[in-house]
Formats: C-alpha cells, structure tokens, sequence
C-alpha cells in the first residue's frame, strides 16, 4: 500500500509539473468567464423596472418661510434694505 501512494503521488507531481501552465490559464480564464456572467446578470436585473413603484416625497413648506425668501429676492432685486459697505456690490444682484 505504501508503494501504491507514492507511485500515486509522484504521477500527481508529474502531471502538475508538466501542465501547471496550461491549468493556471483554464482556471484564470474559467474565473474571468464566471465573472462576466455574473455581472452581465446582475447588469440585466438591475435595468428590469417592471416591478418597482417610485416612492413619493412626504415633504411639506412652510408657507412663511417661503413668502420671507421671496420678499428678500424682490428687496435684493429691487436694491432697497441690502446695505453693503461703500465700494462694494452685491454679486448676486444683476
């Protein structure tokens, strides 16, 4: 039995030793093939919309706040309460 295992070993070792190379491609290439599936898979799922529905935004104003923002636009526009130090102009008034 003893023979038998290191007869068995060393075909092992010859067949390794003889096409180590071509094994590394066959795997290296078998890794990249199983890659490119994966992600063309995962690519076809992600562009399939049929099932999803768009949630909605819950967002809510405040009313004041808004008409304060726009009373500030119509003065800065306007030119009125702004005050700069003299020598200077507002950038974001035309």
């Amino acid at each position: 039995m003893n023979m038998n295992l290191k007869a068995t070993k060393n075909a092992v070792a010859a067949f390794l030793r003889r096409f180590h190379v071509t094994l590394f491609v066959l795997v290296v290439f078998g890794g990249l093939a199983v890659v490119v599936f994966m992600l063309n898979s995962v690519i076809i799922r992600s562009s399939d919309t049929s099932g999803y529905t768009p949630e909605t935004p819950n967002a809510t104003f405040d009313q004041a706040t808004i008409d304060r923002i726009e009373e500030l636009q119509t003065r800065d526009q306007s030119g009125g309460a702004l005050q700069l130090p003299p020598g200077r102009t507002n950038p974001f008034v035309e």
